[in-house]
């Protein structure tokens, strides 16, 4: 049996360092990967979207991944977000629950191998962030409600984010990159979403980008923040109408309004909109995207979606409503 690799008690964003490290960790070793859970207290969405992430590509690599340690809550709450696929738990069985539906609340880990998978995995994500649906009734001039107007910009958004990440990471030779997704909403009013795929990163998808005067991760990372990147014709990415690029711009400056941010790890780098920018420590280096968002729910319906999407220079072509 091999030594077991220990998790940090945190896999969260606000560790990303810790939790890219674990995570690397577990993909270099050989062997069968057994892992040693008893510190962990805490995963966000993002830690869940890297951890399940890793466990997929170990058992993509032939080798069988193991569990042990884990406290009969976390294991619990691992189970309810599905993060055990194909995992072997030791000794530490999740205490047996009823499985309610918490749609408006969280969505568990969800694999995007797929472009089909995009446009409903940006919608649970969007009722997650717009809660329950009050049932008002329709505006009688444009048949809406305000939670219509609500959740469709915000899934355009996330869509936009998704597509975008898989679009991008299935380049430079990683044609067969996925995504991963995860996201809740807590009892103190924040939501946090994490989005990972483990492609060529955003250094190989830019490496041609006029404005890249650096070739380094961190570079890459800052200029895939400026709008309409995805469909910069010098890049050739995007091309399409439907695609405007505009995915990792407007979901910036939606956290953004509302109470919150990104935190944005490629390579061997990483960015938080709020603050704090670097390298990684501890030489963690991550084979892909990850981003994490966090936002306040109650702030959201003051967020004006239109005015946040950068100036249009080309039409889409659906029709949405920004109202």
């Amino acid at each position: 049996m091999p030594a077991p690799f220990c998790l940090p008690p945190y896999l969260s964003a606000r560790s990303a360092t810790e939790t890219v490290a674990a995570c690397q960790r577990l993909l270099e070793s050989d062997d069968a990967a057994m892992v040693d859970a008893k510190r962990l207290r805490f995963a966000d969405p993002f830690g869940l979207a890297m951890l399940g992430a890793t466990f997929h590509m170990v058992r993509d690599q032939g080798r069988a991944v193991g569990v042990c340690g884990l406290s009969s809550d976390m294991a619990g709450y691992l189970s309810r977000m599905d993060v055990f696929e194909g995992v072997e738990l030791v000794g530490c069985a999740p205490r047996p629950t009823e499985r309610h539906d918490r749609r408006d609340a969280l969505v568990e880990l969800t694999l995007l191998d797929k472009q089909g998978g995009v446009d409903d995995a940006a919608y649970r994500l969007a009722t997650v962030l717009a809660g329950t649906d009050p049932g008002e009734p329709p505006d009688e001039m444009s048949g809406f409600t305000a939670y219509d107007r609500l959740v469709e910009p915000i899934q355009y958004a996330l869509s936009e984010l998704l597509e975008n990440a898989m679009t991008h990471a299935r380049r430079q030779g990683f044609r067969y990159a996925s995504v991963w997704v995860a996201c809740q909403y807590y009892r103190n009013g924040l939501i946090r979403l994490g989005v990972v795929d483990n492609g060529c990163g955003f250094l190989e998808t830019l490496r041609a980008h006029p404005d890249l005067r650096r070739e380094t991760h961190h570079e890459a990372i800052l200029i895939a923040l400026r709008p309409r990147i995805s469909c910069n014709r010098d890049l050739r990415l995007g091309l399409d109408s439907v695609n405007q690029g505009v995915g990792l711009t407007t979901t910036s400056r939606i956290a953004g309004q509302a109470g919150g941010g990104l935190v944005i790890v490629s390579g061997n780098a990483f960015h938080s909109t709020t603050g704090g920018s670097g390298i990684l420590g501890c030489a963690a280096e991550w084979q892909g995207v990850a981003i994490a968002m966090e936002c306040r729910r109650d702030r959201l319906p003051n967020v004006r979606v239109r005015e946040l999407l950068p100036p249009l220079d080309a039409l889409t072509s659906v029709r949405l409503r920004f109202e």
